[in-house]
């Protein structure tokens, strides 16, 4: 069954990649970019190669939460059902200056976590339209303990990373704090026919490189791609069209996935208790408390 798929990131790299794919097989998509020009170039490029392909652009600066608010709104009033609410959009620093949203919040724990949560809460009615729905976020696992670069460590006394920025430690943050609200989410779904589950598409170095410049940028772009550890971009966008549209995960909520199978996460991303208080951090962060 074909499915109306609202997907966030889709002006280049996996997000692009994963509504190319996903119109080609029939799929209605909602590709999102950060601006109209950015969408309307990506949905063009794929109409190109696929002159049938059901796809329609939209915009919205996932740093600005008042744009998401107006964005959001404007789906809602659409009155349609959403099949699939995938969070693909996402930031990865590699300047080691704190940099802030204008709403005055850390950059990476804002587009990463705060955007999605708000998006997700005001798309709810949009998703409860739908016979079966799924909201999927991309985390990552860098998360883990003992990944390369600074550790995971979040402080909820400082979750802004006020003292001791890192941007290492701002991507791993932002991606713990996506499996809070993923677990937290679908606990708070029972009874509903919606599901959220998170993925790790992997290490993709030609789309990470979009986030660098200078020498470091052709390393990742030329070098890295050939390393055993990299992930190729289809190799990725198979994992995340999975996520979207697979019937293997119908009904199936609250896990974290990889190369199309279930996978662990950390234990601190189980722990109810946290995941709690992240939620209700965030609701204040984003005004829905």
């Amino acid at each position: 069954m074909n499915k109306t798929v609202l997907l966030t990131g889709g002006g280049r790299g996996l997000g692009r990649a994963t509504a190319d794919r996903l119109a080609a097989r029939g799929h209605r998509v909602l590709l999102t970019a950060r601006t109209r020009a950015a969408a309307e170039d990506a949905a063009a490029a794929i109409r190109r190669q696929n002159p049938g392909a059901r796809l329609e652009p939209r915009w919205v600066d996932l740093s600005s939460l008042d744009e998401v608010r107006s964005f959001a709104a404007a789906e809602a009033a659409r009155g349609e059902p959403i099949d699939v609410l995938f969070h693909i959009a996402g930031i990865l620093q590699t300047s080691k200056k704190r940099r802030l949203t204008v709403d005055g919040y850390e950059e990476t724990l804002a587009v990463n976590v705060l955007a999605p949560f708000l998006l997700t809460a005001l798309l709810m009615p949009a998703l409860e339209r739908s016979a079966s729905a799924r909201v999927v976020t991309v985390s990552s696992r860098l998360h883990l303990p003992g990944s390369r670069g600074a550790p995971v460590d979040f402080d909820f006394a400082d979750p802004q990373l006020e003292h001791g920025y890192h941007p290492d430690r701002a991507y791993k943050n932002s991606k713990l704090a996506v499996l809070w609200f993923t677990y937290e989410l679908q606990r708070r779904l029972a009874g509903r026919a919606i599901t959220a589950n998170a993925v790790c598409p992997g290490f993709v170095p030609s789309t990470a490189a979009a986030s660098t410049r200078g020498l470091e940028r052709l390393f990742m772009a030329y070098v890295l791609p050939h390393m055993s550890f990299a992930t190729s971009v289809d190799a990725a966008t198979d994992s995340l069209v999975f996520m979207a549209v697979d019937p293997a995960l119908d009904g199936v909520g609250g896990k974290f996935f990889g190369e199309c199978h279930e996978i662990e996460s950390s234990p601190q991303s189980h722990d109810a208790a946290q995941a709690r208080r992240f939620w209700s951090m965030a609701e204040r962060l984003t005004g829905l408390a």
